[in-house]
């Protein structure tokens, strides 16, 4: 689907993270999978590896806590280390932190879903996100809200009114089954990035942890899908995903900060 509009090309980008996340009908031996996996990424320029198991439990109606599972993901991480391939059993995440356009995210997004496949046979796509993460700090002598439009950074009770933290999120229906999240965080000091992402492998272009003043704006977009896997749908969906991202993200910031993140 081609763009509406050429691409916005940011030299000074805001942008830190990017995903690219594709949920499926869970593969219990992917284990099995990994050594056909890692030889194929490490061959496409992803020679790290890096394993780790992440425990969950919940709390069940009756107060009692479930006991905890264990589930596995491995990351196959470039040797720049801004690109990383994240495999478990339900998926594959594909994260970058030195972004340039959706064109060339797509393009690398399709082979690491090729080898995939190719691997892993999936049955089932149920999910499919798209998510971007810009972290914004003031140039010298410029404040915050210059960057974002005045509906995003709510309202002051009264002028002076000197905010040490604020936080924004709407969530809306774009699809019978896709919904956008739109968040925004604003703080005079602290950690720049979005906790639920955490761990993070990947240089980032900035340290997310401030003693200034921030805002953090986070896209998020996805659809709920439940159909037989085909990459070239789960691309159509994508497009269809960055269409709105694109239009949320000019929507969110101001021309004066597009003016200045485009200068070379």
């Amino acid at each position: 689907m081609p763009r509406a509009k050429p691409p916005l090309q940011l030299p000074r980008s805001p942008l830190i993270l990017v995903l690219a996340q594709v949920k499926i009908s869970p593969v219990m031996a992917i284990e099995d999978r990994i050594p056909e996996l890692q030889e194929v990424f490490r061959k496409r320029g992803y020679p790290r590896l890096s394993h780790r198991k992440i425990e969950s439990s919940f709390h069940g109606p009756d107060g009692q806590v479930a006991p905890a599972e264990t589930q596995h993901q491995w990351e196959f991480i470039n040797k720049a280390g801004t690109t990383s391939i994240l495999v478990d059993k339900n998926g594959l995440t594909y994260q970058i932190s030195e972004y340039t356009v959706f064109e060339n995210l797509i393009t690398d997004m399709r082979v690491a879903l090729e080898l995939f496949t190719k691997h892993v046979e999936p049955d089932l796509v149920q999910r499919i996100g798209l998510r971007y993460v810009d972290l914004v700090v003031p140039m010298e002598g410029k404040e915050i809200s210059s960057y974002f439009s005045e509906g995003l950074r709510g309202f002051r009770i009264v002028e002076t009114d000197d905010r040490e933290a604020f936080f924004f999120e709407s969530v809306c229906r774009t699809g019978a089954n896709s919904k956008f999240i739109h968040r925004y965080v604003e703080a005079a000091r602290g950690f720049g990035f979005p906790p639920d992402l955490l761990p993070i492998s990947l240089n980032l272009r900035r340290d997310p942890m401030l003693t200034s003043t921030f805002g953090l704006l986070d896209l998020d977009h996805h659809v709920q899908v439940n159909e037989d896997f085909s990459i070239e749908s789960v691309i159509s969906q994508f497009e269809f995903l960055h269409d709105y991202q694109s239009r949320a993200f000019e929507a969110s910031v101001t021309p004066e900060a597009i003016a200045e993140w485009k200068q070379p």
